[in-house]
């Protein structure tokens, strides 16, 4: 219900695209979405508050805005890259190259519930939830 939220439409639709994939087995774009959708809402929540990003600015630059302003340590940051770890590793964000990846299925159910509770988890703490 969180993303149902006007101003988290963006991150709605693209966690929503995100579990389409994952029904049609397009692991690779499943984690792509997960992590735009925490992009996304990092990008709202700054917006909100007002603390100055880039549109351009990187899952791990995001965190490092936003981590500050809550009440979580910062050993939570390496909990929270991980989406966009698993994106950039995992995923042909960035292009493949000729190492074709492809992950199992296991590893999109985990990027899936990892996002959500990483935006639950800065929601809650931003006082967006």
């Amino acid at each position: 219900t969180l993303l149902e939220r006007p101003h988290f439409k963006g991150a709605n639709g693209e966690y929503l695209a995100a579990l389409e994939d994952y029904r049609k087995g397009d692991i690779q774009d499943c984690l792509t979405k997960c992590g735009s959708a925490f992009e996304s809402v990092l990008k709202v929540i700054c917006d909100r508050k007002g603390w100055a990003y880039k549109q351009t600015d990187t899952a791990k630059t995001l965190i490092n805005i936003v981590l500050p302003n809550t009440g979580l340590d910062s050993y939570f940051e390496p909990l929270l890259i991980i989406i966009a770890t698993l994106r950039n590793k995992l995923s042909s964000a960035h292009g493949t190259g000729t190492a074709v990846k492809q992950p199992a299925r296991h590893i999109a159910q985990y990027a899936l519930n990892a996002t959500a509770s990483a935006i639950l988890l800065i929601a809650h703490e931003t006082g967006e939830a």
